[in-house]
Parts: C-alpha cells; structure tokens; sequence
C-alpha cells in the first residue's frame, strides 16, 4: 500500500479545494490531510453566542478582532494547519488576517469546541500545538460536559463548569461570559 503524500501548507490549500465540502472540515497535520467529521448544531449555537459576546467586548475596547475559522499554520517542516472555531488577535493591522484562509501569525486567544467524539479525541493533540506555539490563552469549550478547559501560558489550566464565567484575565482585561449564556439555545430556537 502506498504511503499517502506529505504536502505542505501551501500544497494543501490547493488540494483542499477537490476535497468534499471543498475540505471545508479538513486539517493538515504533520503533513497529512485529516478529515474532521463536521460539527453539531450544538457547535454552533456556541459559536453564535460567543462571537455576540466577543464582539460587544471588541468593540468597547476597541482593539483586536476574531477570525472564525480562519487555519492556523502553527508547525512547518512537516507542516500542521488547524482551523480553531474562533481566533482573537490584539497585534498587527486591525483586521489584517480577516480575508486569508490561512495565517502564520499567532493569535492572542484561540477557541476550540470539543463537539464530536472525533474532535474531543484530537483536542489534546490540538490544544499542545497551541501550547507549544505559544498563544497565551486558550479555551476548549466542552459541550457534553457544559463546561470549559482554561489554559492560560505560564500558568496551570482550570476547569470552569457550568456556573462559572470565562474571563479574559490579562489577556482580554474586561472580557467575561457565564457559561449558562455560552450553552444557552437561542432565544428564536
């Protein structure tokens, strides 16, 4: 059995396009392309509460923006691309990774959501990429379990359940969500 090619990041935003879904759920990983099975509902009634949250944060401190889905070239030779839920990032030109599919810059924050039982598996995998990259903080929101993974670099991760808050700490000083708001349903669901 043949050994599957080794592309690069570059490679990959090309191949991707032939993909199913146009690899819409697809990351590349040590060179190889994974397919995601994609997310829930559930996955994104998350997204769609905190980026309401996140926005009205960004706006009144007016600085930094999120990405959504934006992919995430965070190891090259073999390269690795992730495409987290949401990026935040309070450097560079406002706006500035907006419009790439793919960015080697680091963001500030980076949000993962555990939605499927193939991503949960992957998440541990994801989460020591960022890690080891760099980024200060990181949320792995897990439906399941209502909860919230916080890791914050320098400092030990905490486990935030479904009566707690999200706060940006020094990262996003001012940025707080209960937990009850980030599961909720929509109010029009």
């Amino acid at each position: 059995m043949a050994e599957s090619p080794i592309y690069t990041a570059e490679q990959f935003l090309e191949a991707r396009l032939e993909l199913p879904d146009a690899g819409r759920w697809t990351e590349l990983v040590q060179g190889k392309i994974v397919t995601l099975d994609p997310p829930d509902i559930e996955h994104g009634t998350i997204v769609l509460n905190l980026s309401k949250v996140l926005s009205l944060y960004l706006h009144q401190v007016d600085q930094g923006y999120a990405c959504f889905e934006l992919g995430l070239l965070v190891n090259r030779g073999p390269d690795t691309v992730r495409f987290p839920p949401a990026a935040i990032f309070n450097s560079g030109n406002r706006f500035e990774e907006t419009d790439k599919v793919i960015s080697e810059r680091k963001p500030t924050v980076i949000v993962e959501i555990a939605s499927t039982h193939q991503r949960r598996q992957l998440m541990s995998d994801h989460v020591n990429d960022y890690v080891q990259w760099g980024v200060d903080l990181i949320w792995v929101i897990d439906p399941p379990k209502q909860e919230v993974l916080e890791y914050v670099a320098g400092s030990e991760s905490q486990v935030i359940d479904i009566n707690g808050k999200m706060t940006g700490g020094t990262v996003l000083p001012g940025f707080a969500m209960k937990l009850k708001d980030l599961f909720a349903e929509p109010v029009w669901w």
